[in-house]
């Protein structure tokens, strides 16, 4: 048995918000107090005290519980061409955020690749970059094949050479409403059903298994202990499982899975069957890849794509995507709901929220002795009436900061409006309305870093450096909340972790300062230490 000590413990257990030492034997936190008392009482244990840690902050281990490892995977071997810098393993991207920029770095790129080779980017965003379309890459080159992932992962674009080295044809595009062959462009649904010869290339099995493992570096990084899938499996379950399970053999942290949904709905032809897969994904937990009884659809389009529902339309007078048809949804949660599982929803835009809130309000109508835990997950633009019924329906939200620093710039010419702009990611209101929340990346819609999303919600400084939605500020412990205990009740996994409390897993993030003290406009650059997983201690890397 150790007991560890440390300039200050945060336990974010309310019971008990402070400690001065923690007791762990083997995986579990055993006691959590004062040294002396510890110390009494472990002493038959011949518990050791360690001190390394009287410099440090202890916290419990960040949760980030909404991130894909198959985009993360896919992401990460590939070149980076966006308009934020992007932190790698091997330092930091650099910023495009013009169209001739990002066509200069597209041909910079093609003359450095072998000849026979792919040129695969991510980080396309048209009001940073411009139009984007089949034309505008073969004059970058018409002899390579050429693949654009737009920044949500939503989008696609191709050259010729691509669209004819996948065999994909102006029939294949005509028989899709998510697609453009004109444009060499697909979207949307339009991934699932044209992607799939992309997605081969993109994640053979040796490059997707250098994301993971680039993919798991990062996540260390950012001091995280825990992580989420949310919508398990994204193309391949077998295949996807595997990799995790893989991946995480030595790894200092664990992946919590939710079943998908849409994915299970698209395999099998009816409801009763897409309940019992997500049953049987249940049996497939290991001590580091586990399921938990939680389910997700998806509701609206992305917040980068400017495809989210919006009551109000954009500037140029769209309105947005539906992920699934609405009625899908309402036969889905109805489905969920009946099988008595919690429900995760993606809803972005305030449209696509008063639909979702429909439905739930008609759940509860109809089985008012069912009450599962609704977790809705983004939560990227809604109104102040919205909070309050969410708040009504008890609700909680898993939301992404990290929407205001990236958009609220660029949407308040391009797409939304000032007003609508600096009400992103609205947590303010939701505090106001009494409703849980917590964060999360949805990597690689933010960094792997917890404390850049609390520093992101408590200044709401854009990345243009002014503050936006000033009254939507959190304070820093509600941000420590959304990384840590709140993280772990949208997993379904507060009984485990995201406290320091007795009984709960061993697991720390460690602090070279203490967020609650350090002015807030330094929450991000807070240095971290390194984590304890499980008992284990893992400091990061000082180089």
């Amino acid at each position: 048995m150790i007991i560890y000590t440390a300039r200050q413990i945060i336990t974010m257990d309310p019971e008990q918000p402070r400690a001065e030492a923690v007791a762990v034997q083997g995986a579990r936190i055993v006691g959590v107090g004062a040294l002396s008392d510890l110390q009494e009482e472990h002493a038959a244990a011949l518990a050791r005290v360690d001190r390394r840690f009287n410099a440090h902050i202890l916290l419990p281990g960040f949760i980030d519980p909404h991130i894909h490892p198959t985009i993360a995977a896919s992401i990460l071997p590939m070149e980076i061409v966006a308009a934020m810098e992007w932190p790698t393993i091997d330092g930091s991207s650099k910023p495009v955020r013009s169209e001739a920029d990002f066509d200069a770095r597209l041909l910079e790129l093609d003359a450095a690749l072998p000849e026979t080779d792919w040129l695969m980017a991510w980080g396309y965003h048209a009001p940073y970059h411009g139009r984007l379309d089949k034309r505008r890459l073969d004059a970058i080159s018409d002899a390579r094949a050429i693949m654009i992932w737009q920044r949500s992962i939503h989008e696609m674009y191709f050259n010729s050479a691509a669209l004819n080295e996948l065999g994909l044809t102006e029939e294949d595009f005509a028989a899709e409403p998510h697609a453009s062959w004109e444009n060499g462009h697909i979207w949307e649904a339009g991934l699932f059903s044209l992607g799939g010869p992309m997605m081969a290339k993109i994640a053979s099995p040796l490059k997707y298994l250098k994301g993971l493992s680039r993919m798991s570096e990062l996540i260390h990084r950012g001091g995280i202990t825990t992580v989420g899938e949310q919508g398990f499996p994204q193309v391949n379950s077998l295949a996807e499982l595997w990799a995790l399970r893989w991946e995480l053999r030595k790894r200092p942290y664990r992946f919590v899975l939710i079943p998908n949904a849409m994915y299970l709905s698209n395999e099998y032809s009816s409801l009763h069957s897409v309940v019992e897969a997500a049953e049987h994904l249940l049996t497939q937990s290991t001590e580091k890849v586990r399921f938990s009884r939680h389910i997700k659809y998806y509701s609206d389009g992305a917040m980068f794509s400017q495809m989210m529902q919006m009551t109000e339309p954009y500037i140029d007078g769209h309105q947005g995507e539906w992920m699934m048809p609405p009625e899908s949804q309402s036969l889905l949660l109805e489905a969920f709901w009946r099988a008595d599982w919690d429900i995760h929803i993606h809803v972005n835009g305030d449209a696509g929220l008063d639909r979702v809130l429909m439905d739930i309000a008609r759940m509860k109508e109809a089985f008012p002795d069912k009450q599962p835990r609704i977790v809705l997950e983004h939560y990227g633009y809604a109104r102040e009436d919205q909070h309050a019924q969410v708040a009504q329906l008890g609700i909680e939200v898993s939301n992404n900061p990290y929407y205001l620093y990236e958009l609220a710039p660029i949407y308040s010419e391009h797409g939304l409006g000032p007003e609508r702009a600096k009400n992103l990611s609205p947590l303010g209101g939701l505090s106001r309305a009494g409703v849980r929340f917590s964060f999360h990346s949805d990597f690689s819609m933010a960094p792997l870093q917890p404390l850049k999303l609390a520093w992101v919600a408590t200044n709401r400084e854009a990345s243009d450096g002014n503050v936006w939605g000033r009254e939507q500020r959190v304070s820093a412990m509600q941000a420590l909340t959304a990384v840590t205990i709140e993280a772990a009740r949208s997993l379904g996994m507060e009984a485990s972790i995201g406290s320091i409390s007795t009984g709960k897993l061993a697991d720390f993030t460690v602090l070279g300062e203490n967020p609650l003290e350090v002015p807030i406009q330094r929450l991000k650059d807070i240095p971290i230490w390194g984590t304890i997983f499980e008992g284990e201690l893992y400091p990061l890397d000082p180089n």
